[in-house]
């Protein structure tokens, strides 16, 4: 079935009022209503309905304590922003830096079959024989 096939006839579309054909005091009651009876045991007993004085997580909080949060909440902020800057700049100490060096196709050859064959990059070959070098040598 293309796009162009479908019609609005195609997709189920619930209605947005209540149907006027079922009667208010029928056996099935739909659940956007609950039950009148529900609805009065719920105003007359205290322990169904909480005030926002009786809930915990609702006090309302003064002035002072809510710049006291921001505040704190912003050295929180800052103080990830310093960690981030520091793990970046630990990260570009790290860097690589890249030595071009031309070589022939018979040396090439040689260091791709023993990258290959010790399943290596060849870079990590070219750097160890580098250090091995250099080790040898006395730098």
């Amino acid at each position: 079935m293309s796009k162009s096939g479908l019609e609005l006839g195609d997709f189920t579309i619930a209605s947005r009022t209540i149907n006027k054909t079922e009667e208010p005091g029928a056996a099935n009651p739909s659940p956007a209503e609950p039950d009148i009876e529900s609805k009065d045991q719920a105003s007359t007993s205290p322990h169904l309905v909480r005030g926002a004085k009786d809930t915990p997580g609702l006090e309302r909080r003064t002035s002072a304590e809510r710049e006291r949060r921001a505040k704190e909440q912003a050295i929180a902020q800052e103080d990830a922003r310093y960690d981030i800057r520091k793990l970046k700049r630990a990260k570009e100490r790290e860097v690589k830096f890249f030595v071009n060096v031309a070589l022939d196709q018979a040396t090439k050859a040689r260091l791709k079959r023993a990258a290959d064959e010790n399943d290596l990059k060849m870079a990590s070959v070219l750097k160890a024989a580098i250090d091995a070098y250099l080790s040898a040598n006395g730098y």
